[in-house]
């Protein structure tokens, strides 16, 4: 009877790792990370069209339960004009889906400062790509991303 080679046992050993990967992905993590809803572990803003230059970048945030603590506590409080983090984020992501740029930028500076990270993503892509009155700058835009990096969310921005 023949015996394996060391080189066979390595590529049977990979064979047997990835169908479990892959079983442990359809079986349990696929649900948990790919269906949207209020229940859901990730939020995703897709980008409507990767090609163009003012589509928003995709952000996606672990669930708060897998969080570690944040080294910058979002304020829940409302700011002057009465909208609170969260509405700030929203209206400054759908200014910028609706290229006017310049009020997004208000709005997600708002947010970012009240500790929002998805609005800093936002902010970043625009930086990156001098949209809003805001002067090109990829180490402005790299410190935006480290600060959204910081609070547990993962920032995709198109090329320029």
């Amino acid at each position: 009877m023949a015996s394996l080679t060391p080189l066979s046992k390595g590529l049977i050993g990979l064979a047997v790792i990835g169908a479990m990967a892959s079983a442990v992905w359809n079986l349990a993590l696929k649900e948990r990370f790919a269906s949207p809803g209020p229940a859901s572990t990730t939020t995703t803003t897709p980008a409507v069209a990767p090609a163009s230059n003012d589509t928003p970048a995709a952000i996606v945030t672990p669930s708060p339960a897998t969080q570690p603590a944040s080294p910058v506590a979002p304020a829940a409080s409302s700011s002057a004009d009465g909208l609170s983090v969260a509405e700030h984020a929203e209206k400054g992501r759908k200014l910028m889906e609706a290229s006017d740029f310049a009020q997004a930028r208000g709005h997600l500076e708002q947010a970012v400062k009240g500790g929002d990270a998805g609005a800093a993503c936002l902010l970043g892509e625009m930086t990156l790509k001098g949209q809003g009155g805001i002067t090109a700058d990829q180490d402005a835009a790299a410190k935006l991303f480290q600060l959204a990096q910081s609070r547990n969310t993962i920032c995709f921005a198109a090329g320029q």
